[in-house]
């Protein structure tokens, strides 16, 4: 069950007050529950689980978390570490580094931010920074409560009491409802600003929105960038541009292609089958050394549609290649036999994901609506071939974009794959 939550659900709980970061977990943990973060281009979510009649606790503790959060500077110096760790082992991920750089090459701003901190803001981001940060995205329009396992109404009489960020930073919402207040950051004489379009910049309607950067439309650019590292291996991503999941239909049209290019291996040590036909010519093309998979990645207002390469470095240019083989060739012919086994295949990827009640909570809190199984088969039954080619058409005629990390020393740029 979901609940949006409003300004005005969102109220009192003048009771709760700051708590530390040990308070709050440590208090977490003694009730039998467990508090996780998870931060994606789009959304930050904020998960309890625990037994349901300590819930009123647990909510109390969210409250606090998303409301009344402390910035001291004791607090982040004890977190920098944690952010240099996470910086650290990012770099050595060449997985990681390829689909940062396959975003920012195709979006610049908005999706194309990393969800990492860049090394130069390390020890820089002050309070204001982060409490202004909070308060423009966090408000109570934006948050949405996903409850499993809890009546809506026991979860309803548990959210109310909670109080709206305009109340506690009354001083800050002045500034943001001034337009002029949004051109720039500037902290208290702090020496680092970040820029925010010019009203004349951006094509939106609400100009209360101008500073809700994530907010304003995602604009597909392509391009390639090129990470060069000490790894012996490497990894390629080539995308289109590919669909919004608001868009339904596509969304399912772009699963189906998906699953016929292939997914990866389904179980453990397998090899894919022939069935996968980016891992089969690649296996083929590079004796084993290297893997290929289909992508298929959905925002709220835009997406990437491609295949991604991994292997030795010296074994990419041909993996690549045969890769990209592969993807032209699917896209320019679509079979009605491929079509239907790959209808199953989406079907069984569904029947998974939704087998993990986060997976489910997710859906709801970032989409708004709860993942109906039995209508999206038969919506999956609807779409056909015609529908798949017509999306393989717009994947075709998109601007390309393409990144690479590792040891890319034998791996094609964009260009020689056009």
């Amino acid at each position: 069950m979901a609940l949006n939550l409003s300004r005005s659900a969102l109220r009192r709980l003048r009771h709760a007050g700051p708590f530390s970061g040990f308070k709050l977990t440590k208090s977490i943990d003694l009730a039998g529950g467990n508090l996780s973060v998870q931060t994606t281009r789009e959304h930050t979510i904020y998960t309890v689980e625990g037994p349901v009649y300590e819930m009123a606790d647990f909510t109390k503790y969210l409250g606090a978390i998303l409301t009344k959060p402390k910035y001291d500077t004791w607090y982040r110096e004890s977190c920098e570490w944690r952010v240099i760790e996470d910086l650290a082992k990012y770099k050595v991920n060449n997985d990681q580094v390829a689909f940062e750089e396959l975003h920012r090459a195709a979006y610049r701003y908005n999706l194309g931010n990393s969800v990492y901190c860049p090394e130069s803001m390390v020890g820089s981001v002050n309070s204001a920074m982060l409490t202004y940060f909070l308060v423009d995205h966090f408000r109570g329009e934006d948050i949405t409560v996903v409850g499993s396992g809890i009546e809506q109404g026991e979860l309803e009489k548990f959210v109310e009491p909670l109080e709206t960020l305009d109340e506690v930073y009354e001083e800050i919402m002045d500034l943001l409802e001034d337009p002029r207040g949004r051109t720039s950051f500037d902290y208290s004489g702090s020496e680092y600003a970040i820029a925010v379009p010019e009203r004349e910049e951006v094509d939106i309607v609400d100009m209360e929105d101008i500073f809700k950067i994530p907010h304003l439309p995602a604009k597909y650019y392509g391009g390639e960038l090129r990470i060069k590292n000490t790894s012996p291996d490497a990894t390629f991503i080539f995308a289109k541009q590919g669909v919004s999941y608001n868009n339904e239909r596509d969304l399912l049209a772009s699963g189906i292609l998906q699953m016929i290019l292939g997914t990866g291996i389904s179980m453990k040590y397998g090899s894919g089958g022939g069935s996968h036909k980016l891992s089969s010519a690649v296996c083929q093309a590079t004796d084993r050394k290297c893997s290929a998979t289909g992508i298929n990645i959905n925002y709220s207002d835009s997406g990437l549609f491609g295949y991604a390469v991994r292997g030795t470095g010296y074994e990419m240019r041909a993996a690549v290649e045969a890769a990209n083989k592969v993807f032209k060739e699917t896209l320019s012919d679509i079979k009605s036999s491929d079509v239907e086994a790959a209808k199953n295949k989406l079907k069984s990827a569904y029947g998974y994901y939704a087998e993990n009640d986060a997976n489910l909570m997710y859906e709801i809190g970032t989409k708004g609506r709860a993942l109906d199984l039995n209508a999206l088969f038969q919506s999956i039954d609807q779409i056909s071939q015609q529908d798949v080619a017509k999306f393989a058409d717009k994947v075709k005629a998109s601007p390309s974009t393409a990144s690479s990390a590792g040891n890319i020393m034998n791996t094609p740029v964009l260009q020689e794959l056009e």
